[in-house]
């Protein structure tokens, strides 16, 4: 694990109540005692030393905890949504990385530690959270934040220090989710998520009880394989072809499990019965489109099948005379053991070649045969305790305050230099509100940390073709709500317009996206006053005649386009409505003007959803988008 260097680092924990702990840390040869109140728990503080390690704490009290190979060093909590959720290994086919195999490969830095929250909802702040500290090796490195990794990396290179990264994100996922409650509520739209989460708590109350009226099964040190195996022994098999399922319930596939029943890690049984009447002599392919995370699929009670792998798409051959004439029947035993799940992506089909031969797609009856309390521990249904009196929680992982609680509270107030954050993708719908409340989150978690105004660094988010949105620029308003963030103290943004792909929401180049971070951590938080860590940003516009004329920060070596022509400046006048223009660098200054607007009033710049102006510094950073207009407001 890696400590915050040469600081007063809180540790915490549990014991008997009314113990006395004994904390021994290596670095300076100290031991430092702490006593556990009536509930148990303790915190001390322990001091730390300059960079360097591996050094060894021991924690003693009725019992004693070695923690071995800890580092003293810089520690950066990196949160959002899916672009800092992707792994460096990518979301193959679709999402990949670029040169993941050989940036994996290359992935050794023992230096940099790497912690992962697993992905949890709450309706109330919790105390513990789920993972465990890494070594930063190509074993590990794949499944990590590729955009974290690579602003560690570049640290790590330049500072020389270790590197600690705490990932707690979650794709798909609006700001509001990450909020803490009193500051969410300063919103008017969520001043009734209080009384919503207490009616949670009592579900979630009601959970334990019904959770441990089940039989359990340790799965925990298990491969995908073994657990399949070991799923044929303890849930009875619904693969037959002869099976009575006319008391199933029936829901449409494909469709995620979580959309259907609710938060539920289960072990579920589908099956559809299907007419051929085709050649029975030939062999063709059952497509089920991606199952997360394990399947055991059946054509007329034969095993054709079987994977894991949450983003691979599931297609067997059936061997000729597996199907008959008339009515035949696919069974699919479906294991979600953490995050979302089911046959989630893709109309299933019978085919051959590329002809679709039997479509499989709309209602699949299912049976539930138990659930994950945890991605270890299998709980098997009875006839008192099942889906039926599951105690269904309302909230998800997209509801107000829910990951703030469960993945971010639990880290307070674990010493950090700071944080990053990638996200905005999920509150496009809406970029006036996050105006205020990405600001708040902001705020939010400073004051509930107690680490006064700890740096915060974002990623403006690139391009891409909101094809859901019903009003255009949406997109281009988020960026500029991000921009305006900047007015808050000891923040900093990451453009990303020039290396986004708008066919695709998760750009491959997360190389760039983490560097350019780090540019921001190394100037502004350590001291390299020197190095050039943004592209132009807009300062202030001056009207001359029928031209405006727009003023720059971080202009670093002077404005820079790589092609002759300017592009993504509009200006409007006193009508409000926006004209391309034409625009040239003068010095550090850029001139627009346009021959249908004879008096100038406003200038914007990269404002549409899927803009990839050309302006640069002669570092080759991107300026940010920006419109006057909200400026001055």
């Amino acid at each position: 694990m890696v400590f915050q260097q040469q600081s007063n680092v809180p540790l915490w924990g549990w014991a008997d109540p009314g113990s006395t702990i004994k904390i021994h840390t290596s670095w300076n040869n100290k031991t430092i005692r702490a006593k556990s109140d009536a509930s148990g728990k303790f915190t001390a503080y322990i001091e730390t030393t300059a960079a360097g390690g591996p050094y060894r704490v021991e924690i003693s009290a009725s019992n004693n905890i070695i923690i071995e190979n800890v580092m003293l060093g810089e520690v950066w909590l990196c949160s959002g949504q899916s672009n800092m959720e992707m792994p460096l290994r990518g979301w193959l086919p679709k999402d990949s990385i670029i040169n993941s195999e050989k940036e994996i490969a290359e992935a050794s830095y023992p230096g940099i530690r790497l912690f992962n929250v697993r992905n949890e909802v709450a309706p109330y702040p919790l105390e513990k959270s789920k993972g465990e500290w890494k070594i930063c090796t190509p074993d590990n490195a794949g499944d990590f934040s590729a955009t974290a990794y690579f602003f560690a990396r570049k640290l790590n290179v330049v500072l020389n220090v270790p590197i600690g990264l705490i990932q707690s994100d979650w794709g798909g996922t609006p700001v509001e989710s990450w909020m803490p409650l009193d500051y969410l509520e300063k919103i008017e739209r969520f001043q009734g998520v209080r009384a919503e989460m207490e009616k949670e708590k009592e579900k979630k109350d009601e959970y334990p009880s019904w959770i441990e009226g089940m039989e359990k099964y340790d799965f925990s040190d298990l491969s995908y394989e073994e657990m399949n195996n070991r799923l044929d022994t303890v849930v009875q098999s619904f693969s037959s072809f002869n099976e009575n399922d006319n008391d199933w319930d029936e829901h449409t596939i494909p469709m995620g499990i979580e959309k259907h029943f609710g938060p539920i890690d289960p072990v579920i049984w589908y099956r559809k019965a299907f007419n051929f009447d085709g050649d029975v002599n030939s062999e063709y392919e059952l497509f089920l489109g991606a199952v997360d995370d394990l399947d055991a699929t059946f054509i007329n009670g034969v095993r054709i099948g079987g994977k894991a792998g949450w983003l691979e798409d599931r297609k067997y051959p059936v061997p000729a005379g597996l199907l008959k004439k008339g009515r035949n029947v696919v069974a699919v035993r479906v294991m979600d053991n953490a995050g979302g799940g089911g046959i989630y992506r893709g109309e299933p089909y019978i085919g051959k070649g590329n002809e679709i031969v039997v479509s499989l797609s709309g209602n699949w009856k299912y049976k539930m045969a138990g659930c994950f309390q945890d991605p270890a521990t299998f709980r098997l249904f009875d006839s008192h305790n099942n889906l039926q009196n599951y105690p269904i929680p309302s909230i998800h992982h997209q509801s107000p305050v829910v990951l703030y609680n469960a993945m971010i509270a639990p880290l307070i107030p674990y010493k950090i230099t700071g944080a990053i954050w990638y996200q905005g993708e999920s509150n496009v719908r809406d970029p006036e509100e996050y105006v205020d409340l990405f600001p708040l989150l902001i705020e939010g978690w400073r004051n509930h940390w107690s680490q006064g105004d700890f740096p915060f660094y974002f990623v403006q988010i690139a391009p891409f073709k909101y094809k859901k949105n019903t009003e255009q620029e949406k997109a281009a308003m988020l960026r500029e709500a991000q921009r305006l963030t900047m007015k808050v103290t000891n923040t900093g943004m990451a453009v990303t317009s020039d290396i986004g792909n708008p066919e695709n929401i998760h750009p491959a180049n997360k190389q760039d996206v983490g560097k350019r971070l780090a540019l921001w951590a190394l100037n502004k938080t350590y001291g390299f006053d020197n190095l050039v860590y943004s592209g132009p940003l807009y300062k202030k516009m001056s009207i001359e005649e029928n031209r405006i004329r727009i003023y720059f920060e971080n202009t670093g070596s002077g404005l820079y386009t790589p092609d002759n022509t300017l592009t993504y400046f509009e200006i409007a006048g006193e009508d409000g409505k926006y004209y391309p223009a034409e625009a040239i660098i003068d010095g550090e200054e850029i001139v627009v003007s346009s021959s249908k607007v004879r008096h100038p009033v406003n200038v914007r710049f990269g404002w549409t959803d899927t803009a990839t102006p050309n302006l640069f510094n002669k570092e080759g950073l991107p300026a940010a988008s920006f419109c006057s207009e909200t400026t001055r407001q």
